[in-house]
């Protein structure tokens, strides 16, 4: 197949995937669930900071992939202008900054009942990303200046990047920190025990089904991930960026569908950790995504010109990768987290 025809079939393949889960979903919500489980199901979780953090940046990393996919939907982006693409890319991060702080601060309030550290938290959003994204980066600059390469950045070229971020993203994070603090907490339906309920022992590890979730979403997106890297690195351009626009809001309804298929299975076996499991359950899709970027590298790129390029291509890939978990997992997450919210307010306690 080629041409439109492969873009079809990945939408159609994605629907099928959709309508499923959807039946799934419908069958919970005429379901109850266990009642005693009310006293610990909004039990704080491990590493709290952590996973506000992470929900931030992949607040902020969503927002910029629909706003550029739209307006190259849209035609106000020419696939053959990257330098535009990346640039557009790069203010629409600096400036949704304060959309982040804003939804980091405002889960920690949730999660905590207190804005006590919001200033912590709010800064640590501002740096997670972009430190994991900094420290790669250097990484592959210093084996391109090992390697005496044209392509390293000068260490003066450094500061222009860390100054925009500095002096935009950061203040513009923290003020949407501090809107997070004014912002009307999100109230729990149901109060928790002081002491957490045991979690009865299973037959087999619980993160193992939830790695597997993300081959789901995967099915979602793999066959336009090999147009796109096609055209980042075999020199082609993309073009079909509606079937793009189709595909992420498809991938979208995957990831909610799928994380709160896994929560409720959960929440049936009486584990009531359910907050990190949420995130991962289709944020895992970014390791079915670096399994397959690395598969490109063994079978598709031959072309490239040694170990050092193929370093570069695993560090860009690593990259995309983390980008994608905390998309993914975000998008699972907040809708575990109201699919939750909205089922535990629907028990009569009496």
């Amino acid at each position: 197949m080629e041409g439109a025809h492969v873009h079809w079939f990945s939408i159609l393949n994605s629907l099928m995937v959709i309508f499923f889960l959807a039946g799934i979903v419908f069958v919970i919500f005429l379901r109850t669930v266990r009642r005693d489980l009310i006293g610990d199901v909004f039990r704080q979780p491990d590493c709290p900071k952590l996973l506000c953090v992470m929900v931030g940046d992949g607040v902020q990393i969503t927002g910029i992939a629909l706003v550029t996919i739209v307006f190259a939907a849209l035609g106000f982006v020419s696939p053959a202008s990257r330098g535009m693409l990346l640039t557009g890319m790069i203010i629409l991060y600096l400036f949704l900054g304060i959309v982040a702080g804003y939804v980091a601060v405002r889960l920690w309030r949730t999660i905590k009942g207190t804005t006590e550290g919001w200033g912590s938290v709010s800064w640590s959003t501002a740096c997670f990303f972009p430190g994991i994204v900094f420290v790669i980066l250097t990484a592959l600059n210093f084996v391109l200046w090992g390697s005496k390469s044209t392509g390293a950045i000068p260490i003066s070229l450094y500061f222009e990047p860390l100054s925009l971020w500095f002096c935009i993203s950061v203040p513009l994070t923290l003020m949407g920190g501090f809107f997070g603090t004014r912002a009307e907490a999100i109230q729990y339906p149901v109060r928790t025990n002081q002491i957490p309920r045991e979690i009865p022992a299973r037959k087999y590890p619980s993160w193992l089904l939830v790695l597997g979730a993300g081959t789901l979403p995967f099915g979602t997106l793999y066959i336009e991930l090999f147009f796109i890297l096609s055209s980042l690195w075999l020199g082609g351009f993309y073009y079909v960026f509606g079937f793009l626009l189709v595909v992420l809001l498809l991938l979208v309804i995957v990831c909610a569908e799928v994380s709160v298929v896994l929560t409720y299975m959960h929440l049936c076996v009486e584990d009531w950790q359910w907050w990190w499991k949420a995130f991962f359950a289709s944020g895992s899709v970014a390791l079915s995504v670096f399994l397959y970027f690395i598969n490109y590298l063994v079978f598709d790129l031959q072309s490239l010109s040694g170990p050092v390029s193929a370093f570069l291509y695993v560090g860009y890939s690593l990259i995309m990768a983390i980008a994608i978990m905390l998309s993914t997992g975000t998008i699972g997450f907040l809708m575990s987290f109201y699919f939750v919210h909205y089922l535990f307010s629907s028990v009569n306690i009496d």
